[in-house]
């Protein structure tokens, strides 16, 4: 009878091991690609595993393991990454095939580039307004560009002008002037003059003194009481110690408001010399409580300015705040039609909102060209007619222009006056306007009431009176 074999025996036999080993390799080559599939690990040996995206919530199985755990902030930060949009470039102008009889010219920032657009779109079924459009879109008062010249838009004026002929000029500018500005200052002369008044006064200071003083002459080194000091005037400071040691000003500081106040009256001035009508344009409502405050404070200046040259300003404010003078996203167009008016950065506009824009500026420039065109005065009365029949006095094309109302008031009387009498007044018109009597009928009209009938194209005699 064969012996019975031991446990140990069984698995340090051939068979059984080499069954082990067999089954050994099968488990690890199954467990490495389920780690990598469900945990992430790469399997023994191999290389790392690209990582699946995440589906955010994909199931149990297949796609992540833990998904249902865990956030998935990627989109997120692929929305947060993803380029601006730059809305402060309006679309191009289209090509018109006659040329205009009427430009005019809109100069400025990217302002004013989308209220050039908006003026085209405007005169589109106009072919006798065109537009001309001169703009930088990163520019300002305070500095037109950051190098080279021209360096302000005062000069950058001269130049457009003296190439173009405009019948208005337009202004709309000031985005990028909420910055420090900078007054050169120049301290070489003023320094030498010290020096001099220096050695002046260490000269006269070094003569021998007498030693009697004048009654009229005053201790120098005498201090004066509290109350005496209060009362007397204080010494005159200079100007340059009032100001910055660097020549720099922020924002809003009353140093900057007259530096800037000056730089619009040079570019109003420059403007003006062409001879045509010049119209500025307020800056509208931008998104933000800061940037609404900064536009209303520079709106008041270019206004001030406006008024000061004689110029035109255009408000535009009210057309783009709520009625609360909050800023509108979207709004009344100018047709009264509620349309998004300005884009997604708070600042510049849509289609819409750039042709109401150009809406407050059309009815000004139209009514300023209406007003400089010259009138065509009627001919003159003593014209005869060519066509008048002999034997016939001939009528003249137009009579005289006499007013309504006349008086033979002097200039230097008034109105109303005692010795001023009211011109000769015809008495039909006087009748029939003033105490509203109505003019007699002609003969056999409808309204003709009379008795006994008149015949037709036969006058009642004077003093005849009907029975």
């Amino acid at each position: 009878m064969p012996k019975p074999k031991s446990f140990l025996r069984v698995f340090t036999e051939s068979g059984p091991l080499v069954a082990l080993a067999v089954a050994i390799a099968l488990l690890v080559g199954i467990a490495g690609p389920a780690s990598a599939q469900f945990f992430g690990f790469p399997g023994f040996g191999g290389p790392p595993q690209r990582q699946a995206p995440r589906n955010n919530g994909g199931g149990w199985f297949g796609g992540d393991f833990f998904a249902p755990f865990q956030h998935a902030p990627q989109q997120q930060q692929q929305q947060q990454q993803a380029p601006r949009q730059d809305f402060s470039r309006a679309p191009p102008p289209a090509k018109r095939d006659t040329a205009p009889e009427r430009n005019v010219l809109v100069l400025g920032d990217a302002m004013a580039d989308w209220l050039a657009y908006g003026l085209e779109d405007t005169y589109s079924e106009q072919p006798d307004m065109g537009v001309i459009r001169k703009h930088k879109t990163v520019s300002g008062l305070i500095k037109y560009q950051p190098k080279g010249e021209p360096s302000d838009w005062a000069a950058a004026a001269r130049s457009i002008l003296a190439t173009e002929k405009p019948d208005a000029i337009v202004v709309i500018l000031g985005l990028n002037d909420r910055v420090s500005i900078r007054e050169p200052v120049v301290e070489k002369d003023d320094k030498k003059t010290e020096k001099k008044d220096d050695k002046n006064t260490h000269a006269k200071d070094t003569k021998p003194s007498d030693g009697t003083a004048k009654p009229d002459d005053k201790p120098v080194d005498t201090e004066l009481s509290p109350e005496d000091a209060a009362d007397a005037p204080q010494a005159a400071t200079p100007e340059r110690s009032a100001r910055s040691a660097n020549g720099v000003y922020e924002f809003r500081d009353e140093r900057w408001v007259e530096l800037y106040n000056k730089k619009i009256d040079e570019l109003i001035g420059v403007l003006k010399s062409k001879g045509v009508p010049v119209l500025w344009v307020g800056l509208p409502a931008i998104r933000g409580q800061k940037g609404t405050s900064d536009m209303l404070f520079l709106d008041a200046l270019y206004r001030e300015g406006a008024a000061k040259a004689g110029i035109t300003y255009v408000d535009v404010w009210d057309g783009f705040v709520d009625e609360a003078g909050r800023f509108m996203q979207k709004g009344p167009d100018f047709e009264g039609q509620t349309r998004q008016l300005r884009t997604s950065d708070g600042v510049f506009f849509t289609k819409a909102g750039a042709r109401k824009l150009a809406h407050y500026v059309e009815r000004e420039v139209t009514r300023l060209l209406a007003r400089s065109t010259p009138v065509a005065l009627p001919t003159e009365p003593a014209t005869p007619d060519a066509n008048a029949a002999p034997g016939q006095p001939a009528r003249p094309l137009a009579g005289p222009i006499v007013p309504l109302v006349a008086s033979s008031v002097g200039t230097d009387q008034l109105l109303g006056g005692p010795g001023s009498r009211p011109a000769a007044v015809d008495p039909l018109t006087a009748r029939t306007l003033v105490k509203g009597e109505p003019l007699a009928p002609p003969a056999g009209r409808a309204d003709d009431f009379a008795w006994p009938r008149r015949e037709i194209g036969r006058e009642q005699a004077k003093g005849e009176t009907p029975v």
